[in-house]
């Protein structure tokens, strides 16, 4: 393990203020960076200046926290699904059985667990729309990772005809400990730079509004992450690691999910992260 501290405590003052600051201190946050093989720890996404590192012993594409049981997941393009432990590094191959068409190819995962099911989402950068359904699942899919209908835009969508490029996604209702009685999934879109719905095994993507930052429209590269922490359902609070294209660095941004206007939260004075989520404090 390998403990770093970042000059970014400052970088969150000046973007949001000490109270804005201390409304995420119950928060913590997990990275992949290193072309994913360093996962990145944040004891408080409120002031991510000090963060824990751990080298990996299998590289991962992505991670994902599951709400129902507070693990952390991750997924290897390899074509595994392994439990991660976010206080030592160590991955555990979980022996997922992956279908012949469930593969993804794209550069880019979107990796987040529906709660309502408490099954994960995989959206590749290529179109790909797969679901993980964990061992404990309950029937015939446990264990197994399955394609559905590859992410597409609507007809009469404002990017109808674009082919996407989705990169990140996330799930409202990502309540500690309890499946939720629905979900709604959002996720970003490196080609059109918006902030998308998705229809689960639908694939259908439906246009919220373009990236915003201080109410400029940014251009989005794909990579960083994006999730939801929910307290309690129906309250939702959106973060997301973004790096806008001219940018040297990434940054913590909370997303308001009707508007897709970002805030930045902090500089974190890095690139090159692949995965990012969000979990209560003691997890």
């Amino acid at each position: 393990m390998t403990i770093r501290t970042l000059t970014l405590a400052a970088a969150v003052m000046a973007a949001t203020g000490a109270a804005h600051a201390d409304d995420h201190g119950d928060l913590m946050g997990y990275a992949l960076a290193g072309d994913g093989m360093t996962l990145v720890t944040m004891a408080s996404i409120a002031d991510p200046g000090a963060i824990e590192t751990h080298e990996l012993a299998n590289r991962l594409d992505a991670i994902a926290y599951r709400p129902v049981t507070g693990d952390l997941l991750g997924f290897s393009r390899e074509g595994m699904i392994y439990s991660v432990d976010p206080l030592s590094g160590t991955v555990t191959d979980l022996g997922a059985s992956f279908a012949d068409d469930a593969m993804i190819s794209g550069a880019a995962v979107a990796f987040d667990f529906n709660n309502a099911i408490d099954a994960v989402r995989l959206v590749g950068s290529d179109g790909a729309n797969l679901v993980y359904f964990p061992a404990d699942f309950g029937d015939e899919k446990a264990g197994k990772v399955i394609r559905f209908t590859d992410a597409y835009y609507g007809e009469g969508d404002a990017n109808a005809g674009t082919e996407p490029l989705i990169y990140a996604n996330a799930y409202t209702n990502a309540v500690e400990g309890a499946k939720a009685g629905s979900t709604a999934q959002y996720a970003l879109d490196a080609r059109t730079n918006a902030l998308v719905s998705l229809a689960n095994n639908d694939g259908t993507l439906a246009t919220i509004g373009a990236v915003t930052v201080d109410g400029e429209p940014v251009d989005l590269v794909s990579g960083g992450g994006f999730d939801i922490y929910s307290p309690q359902e129906g309250t939702d609070e959106a973060y997301a690691i973004l790096q806008i294209d001219g940018s040297g660095t990434s940054g913590l941004y909370s997303i308001d999910l009707d508007t897709a206007e970002a805030t930045l939260l902090a500089d974190l004075g890095m690139v090159g992260i692949s995965g990012f989520a969000v979990s209560q404090s003691g997890m």
